[in-house]
């Protein structure tokens, strides 16, 4: 049914004065790009969800002692922010997410396939945190601010959210339904986070499509100028 609306909620926005969802900023092609792979972000963050879940399974642990498993990860991700703020800088989105997406589709993979190991569980949960830190959060409002005129910034982080609050939506629907379709049991866990890495690949791919540092910065320098005068 909200597929079926969509071109409604289009049409109706674009009637707006002032419109919740700015659909003039989708115009850019690297918006487009931006906002897809925030649905991805939205279905990886899934993975933590589920993670205490699939520790009780695989390591045969309580759920309280399940739940401290994604400590890791969630030190790994607080960690390497910062540490991504800078790389955005120095060398931009592209590469930054590039590396990220590949650090996380392994670390995903991994989960998966070794999940049955406690040490190798918690590594595999800091390196799902490292990866999902290039990718959350400062990469994609990067690129918005830069696409987006001064007066629309704040509609363009609006639409980050948006779409990753959609992907959490149908992810969480979609790796519930692959894990009880096999019974709630570790073959089912691992199917939905080879499901998850899939996701995170065709993310990849769709980075490659994003501007280069220098490309960004002309686009910055000329949304800037059209909007001084």
């Amino acid at each position: 049914m909200a597929v079926f609306l969509l071109p409604v909620l289009v049409k109706v926005e674009l009637e707006e004065l002032d419109p919740v969802i700015q659909i003039d900023l989708y115009r850019s092609f690297e918006v487009k790009l931006a906002t897809s792979i925030a649905i991805g972000t939205g279905y990886c963050q899934t993975a933590i969800v589920f993670m205490p879940s699939l520790a009780v399974v695989a390591l045969s642990l309580t759920t309280s002692l399940a739940s401290l498993m994604v400590i890791p990860l969630v030190l790994a991700l607080g960690v390497s922010a910062p540490i991504i703020g800078r790389l955005l800088d120095k060398f931009g989105t592209k590469i930054v997410m590039l590396f990220g997406i590949f650090i996380l589709a392994v670390g995903l993979l991994c989960l998966s396939l070794s999940a049955t190991s406690f040490y190798l569980f918690i590594v595999s949960g800091v390196v799902v945190g490292l990866g999902l830190g290039a990718v959350l959060g400062s990469p994609l409002r990067y690129i918005l601010l830069g696409e987006s005129p001064p007066d629309k910034r704040a509609a363009g982080q609006a639409i980050i959210n948006f779409n990753a609050s959609a992907g959490q939506l149908v992810g969480g629907a979609l790796i519930g339904a692959v894990i009880g379709s096999q019974g709630g049991k570790l073959t089912g866990y691992q199917s939905a986070y080879i499901l998850i890495a899939f996701i995170a690949i065709v993310m990849m791919l769709l980075t490659l499509g994003l501007k280069n540092r220098a490309e960004q910065l002309e686009t910055m320098k000329t949304i800037q100028t059209k909007s001084s005068t």
